[in-house]
C-alpha cells in the first residue's frame, strides 16, 4: 500500500528521532556542565578568601592588647560571627539541593573511569543537576514564603547592615580613645599619630553585592518576588552557583574589611610625601648567570638639607666644586668620565650640630659604572613579548646614545608607523611566524644599523562573547530578558588583562534556543533571522539560548582583518 512503511524503516526513522534528541539533549548537559565549573570556581575563591582572612584574624588577637589593635580586636570576632552564621545557613541550603530521598550526603556523586586507564575517580555529576522543584519547595508554599525562605531572606537583608555597624562602631571608638588621651596628656596617641580608619569601599561593596529590592521587575514588565525573581524555577545547580556566589561574597567582604583594618594600624604615621626608595646592591653590575641580591629600602628626603662640607672622592682622586652642585637636597655629580670601567665613589657629607656646633658626617660609599657607546639596539613590545596579527602593536625603540628622532625601524615581515613617542607594529605577511627587525640610528654623527632581534607573531587572543543593549551587557552564563535579546546586539570584547585598543565587529553567528534547531543570523542582532525571533519570543523562563560559530572581524585604527574569533557563550532567559 503506497506511503506505507516496512518495520525496518519504521525502526531508522525511530532510531534517527532519538538521535536528534539525544543532541539537544547533550547541549544541554554541556550548558549544565558549564554551570557546574562556575561553580567551582567561586569554590576556589572562597578557600582562598578564607585562608587570607585566618592569617588577618590571627595577627589582629595576636596583638589585641597593643593600643593599636585593641578596638578592631574587640569588633571583628562580631563580624565574624554575622559572616559565619550567614555562610554556613548559605551552606545549608546548598546541602538540601544535593541531598537523595534516601538520605544520602551527596547523590550527585559519580565514579568514573578514565579512559585508557586503570584510574577511578570521583566526579559531582552537574549535568544531572536539572530539576528545580527542589530549591522550589525549600523557599515557597503556594505564593507565600517557607519559613527558611523568610529566614534567608532576612538574613541577606541584615547582614550589610550588621557588618555597616560594626565598622560605624570601630571608627566611633577610634574617635572617642583620641579625645580621651587628648584630654589625659595631649597627645592623640602613643607616638603623637591617630589610626585613620576609612572603610568607604567596604560600603560601597556590601552596598553593591548585597543590592536587596523586594520586588524586581521581570522580562514580562510585571513585578516579581526578590526571591521568585532570582531561584524559583531555575536549574538546581544554576541556583548551587548562585548560592556560592553568596558564600564568595560574603567571604570577600569580611576579607576586604580586615585588610583595611590591618593597612589603616600598618600605615599609622606614615607620610609617605616624605619618603623615597633606595636600592642597595653588592655589585654594580650582574651578569645573566648571576643572582641579583638587590635590597629595597626607605628612606626620607629633606629638600632643604644642605651639607656644610662636602668632600667627596672618584677612584681616590678628590672632586672640585665644579664637578657637583648641590639641589633639592642631594649632592648631583656633573663630571664626565673618558673611559670604561668601575668607579669607586668616597668620601664625607657633613653637617654642624645645632647645639654644639660640632660637624656630623655622613660617609659615601659608591660606585659609578661607565661603558662604552652601545652596539645593538634594544627593542620592547610594550605590551607583550609578540607581536598580534591584525594589530598595530605599540612598540618602543631605542638605542643607548642615538637621539629618537633619527632612529627607523624595519622588517620584511610588518610595517611600522609612528605613534606618539614610540612606534606602532603591523604585522603584513599573513602566514609569517615571526619577523626579525633591523634598527638604523645616527650615533657620532653616521647612521649605522642595528639589530633589533626577532619576534614571534601570534593571532590576538580571542574575544568574550556577549549581548548587548538598553543599557546592559549580559555576559556568559547571564540571565537575560526576551526583549534584551532581540534588541540587543551580540558583540565580541577583547580580554580585560589585554591591552590593546581595538574594535571587534560581529557579522554573524549561529543560536540555538532551547532544544529548538539552531539558526544562522547575518548581522549582530537575533531579530534579524525572523525564524530566530520567533524561538526567542516562544521561549520560556530558564530556557537556555547557545551563541556559536560567531563571525567577527577586529579593527585596529584603519587596520581592519577578518576571521577574527569570538569563544561561544550562553544566556538564560528570566
Amino acid at each position: 500500500m503506497a506511503g506505507k512503511l516496512d518495520s525496518r524503516q519504521k525502526m531508522i526513522n525511530m532510531m534517527y528521532l532519538v538521535f536528534i534528541a539525544m543532541l539537544a539533549l547533550n547541549i544541554g548537559k554541556e550548558v549544565l556542565a558549564t554551570l557546574g565549573i562556575l561553580n567551582n570556581d567561586l569554590q576556589n575563591s572562597i578557600t582562598e578568601l578564607e585562608a587570607s582572612s585566618a592569617a588577618n584574624y590571627a595577627q589582629i588577637e595576636s596583638n589585641a592588647n597593643s593600643a593599636d589593635y585593641m578596638i578592631a580586636a574587640s569588633q571583628v570576632l562580631d563580624m565574624k560571627k554575622e559572616a559565619d552564621e550567614f555562610f554556613n545557613l548559605v551552606q545549608k541550603i546548598k546541602d538540601s539541593l544535593i541531598i537523595g530521598e534516601d538520605g544520602v550526603a551527596n547523590k550527585y556523586l559519580k565514579e568514573v573511569n578514565v579512559k585508557g586507564t586503570d584510574s577511578v575517580i570521583t566526579i559531582t555529576a552537574y549535568q544531572e543537576m536539572d530539576k528545580s522543584q527542589v530549591l522550589d519547595e525549600y523557599f515557597f508554599e503556594g505564593d507565600m514564603l517557607t519559613a527558611k525562605g523568610q529566614e534567608f531572606l532576612d538574613k541577606y537583608q541584615s547582614f550589610p547592615t550588621a557588618v555597616t555597624k560594626i565598622l560605624e562602631t570601630i571608627v566611633f571608638m577610634e574617635e572617642e580613645a583620641k579625645i580621651a588621651r587628648t584630654a589625659l596628656d595631649g597627645s592623640k596617641g602613643e607616638d603623637g599619630v591617630q589610626i585613620e580608619y576609612d572603610f568607604a569601599s567596604s560600603k560601597n561593596d556590601l552596598k553593591n553585592r548585597f543590592n536587596y529590592t523586594p520586588q524586581v521587575i521581570n522580562s514580562e514588565g510585571t513585578f516579581q518576588e526578590f526571591l521568585s525573581y532570582n531561584f524559583y524555577g531555575f536549574p538546581v545547580v544554576a541556583s548551587l552557583a548562585k548560592l556560592t556566589k553568596i558564600q564568595a561574597d560574603i567571604r570577600y567582604i569580611e576579607n576586604k574589611v580586615l585588610t583595611e583594618i590591618l593597612s589603616a594600624i600598618q600605615g599609622k604615621g606614615l607620610n609617605f610625601s616624605t619618603f623615597q626608595t633606595l636600592l642597595e646592591t653588592s655589585k654594580p653590575v650582574y651578569y645573566t648567570t648571576d643572582v641579583v641580591d638587590a635590597a629595597i629600602v626607605m628612606g626620607k628626603k629633606d629638600e632643604g638639607f644642605k651639607p656644610d662640607k662636602v668632600e667627596l672622592f672618584l677612584n681616590g682622586k678628590p672632586l672640585t666644586d665644579s664637578e657637583y652642585f648641590i639641589e633639592n637636597g642631594k649632592v648631583v655629580l656633573k663630571k664626565r668620565v673618558g673611559s670604561p670601567g668601575t668607579y669607586d665613589l668616597t668620601g664625607t657629607l657633613s653637617k654642624k650640630n645645632a647645639d654644639t656646633q660640632e660637624l656630623v658626617s655622613i660617609p659615601v660609599q659608591q660606585k659609578i659604572v661607565v661603558i662604552r657607546e652601545p652596539n645593538s639596539a634594544v627593542v620592547s613590545a610594550d605590551n607583550m613579548k609578540v607581536f598580534y596579527r591584525g594589530l598595530r602593536n605599540p612598540t618602543s625603540i631605542s638605542i643607548p646614545g642615538v637621539a629618537n628622532n633619527t632612529i627607523v625601524p624595519s622588517s620584511a615581515n610588518a610595517k611600522f608607523t609612528k605613534n606618539g613617542s614610540g612606534w606602532a607594529a603591523q604585522p603584513t605577511n599573513s602566514k609569517a611566524k615571526e619577523m626579525k627587525i633591523s634598527v638604523s640610528g645616527v650615533l657620532n654623527g653616521k647612521r649605522k644599523n642595528f639589530d633589533g632581534g626577532t619576534f614571534r607573531i601570534l593571532p590576538p587572543p580571542p574575544g568574550k562573547g556577549s549581548v548587548t543593549g538598553l543599557g546592559q551587557v549580559i555576559e556568559n552564563a547571564g540571565q537575560i530578558n526576551k526583549d534584551l535579546l532581540l534588541n540587543g546586539r551580540v558583540k565580541g570584547a577583547k580580554p580585560k588583562d589585554f591591552l590593546y585598543d581595538y574594535e571587534i565587529i560581529v557579522t554573524g553567528f549561529d543560536v540555538k534556543v532551547g532544544n529548538l534547531p539552531q539558526k544562522t543570523v547575518k548581522g549582530s542582532k537575533v531579530s534579524a533571522n525572523n525564524q530566530a525571533a520567533s524561538d526567542v519570543k516562544s521561549s520560556s523562563r530558564g530556557t537556555v539560548i547557545v551563541f556559536s560559530n560567531i563571525k567577527a572581524s577586529s579593527k585596529d585604527g584603519d587596520v581592519v582583518t577578518p576571521n577574527y574569533a569570538v569563544e561561544d557563550f550562553i544566556v538564560i532567559v528570566k
